[in-house]
């Protein structure tokens, strides 16, 4: 069963006390005051203000059509912020957006109550600072905007696997850091469709408590474990990894998520395997990969 939508608005809402609009173009919903100056230098950055960021450090990281990410250091800042801009490029999605905003676990908006579920169930996932929504002539969404903790001192579970090809154990081992993730979305009844090897972020000091997960645009929360999204969910790494492990290695890795699990019987483990594989040589549409674990 999906968590009740009323609950997204309060869970929102209680994480973004402060709603804060420095124009009519523009609304933020943030974690406290001290988030009110970046909120404006984000605005300045994104609508293109040619003398934005001159008192940050500014790196951009992803530009595309849909997206739009960028880490962001102010000088009170120690670590920095990432924000994700999610952009609504037609009249049709930022009428959906205006609507349904509220009801669906999309953009912007969608991600930050993932994030902030998948904390409440004790996922290690980056802080949420704040929520702003940039409007267009039409007083439409154009541009919805996420504010996040920037994680410093971490690589994605995906080059470190890069590095230690040559060494499979070692690989075991590192992909083991996973699992600790796995098993708390599998108890949580959530269903993250991005598993994939850029959204695990491991401490460089070699320490699975500093680990975090990332990527909740399209996660959702059905409420019950389901083994059948577990291997889903392992399945979608286990892909994005195929190149760098050996089968011999993921079956080794398999092998302990099973036992973490604490899926004993061998006809259990087998049926689990096969369903496994199945993930992993299956490529589904999304609104099918959503659907896995709601039932």
């Amino acid at each position: 069963m999906n968590i009740p939508i009323f609950n997204d608005q309060k869970i929102f809402k209680t994480a973004l006390p402060l709603k804060y609009g420095s124009s009519r173009r523009a609304k933020w919903w943030l974690k406290n005051e001290d988030m009110i100056i970046l909120a404006q230098s984000c605005e300045s950055i994104i609508n293109k203000d040619p003398k934005s960021g001159l008192q940050h450090d500014l790196e951009i990281l992803k530009q595309e059509d849909n997206r739009f990410i960028f880490r962001i250091k102010p000088p009170s800042a120690a670590n920095g912020f990432v924000i994700k801009v999610f952009p609504l490029r037609c009249l049709r999605h930022r009428l959906k957006y205006h609507w349904m905003k509220y009801r669906n676990h999309r953009f912007a908006f969608g991600e930050a109550v993932s994030l902030l579920i998948a904390s409440e169930h004790g996922l290690n996932v980056p802080k949420v600072y704040g929520y702003g929504e940039i409007y267009g002539a039409s007083m439409l969404i154009e541009k919805s905007v996420l504010i996040l903790e920037n994680l410093v001192n971490h690589i994605p579970i995906g080059d470190m696997l890069r590095l230690n090809r040559d060494d499979q154990e070692k690989c075991v081992k590192i992909l083991c850091r996973a699992i600790p993730f796995l098993v708390s979305m599998y108890k949580s009844g959530c269903n993250h469709i991005s598993f994939n090897s850029g959204c695990i972020m491991l401490s460089k000091e070699g320490l699975p408590q500093n680990d975090f997960v990332l990527d909740f645009e399209y996660a959702n929360f059905f409420g019950k474990p389901s083994l059948e999204l577990l291997m889903f969910e392992a399945a979608t790494l286990a892909k994005y990894c195929k190149a760098l492990i050996t089968h011999e290695t993921m079956d080794k890795w398999m092998a302990e998520l099973l036992d973490d699990v604490e899926i004993r019987d061998h006809l259990s483990r087998d049926k689990l395997i096969e369903r496994f594989y199945y993930h992993f040589n299956t490529q589904l549409a999304r609104k099918k990969r959503q659907k896995i674990g709601a039932h």
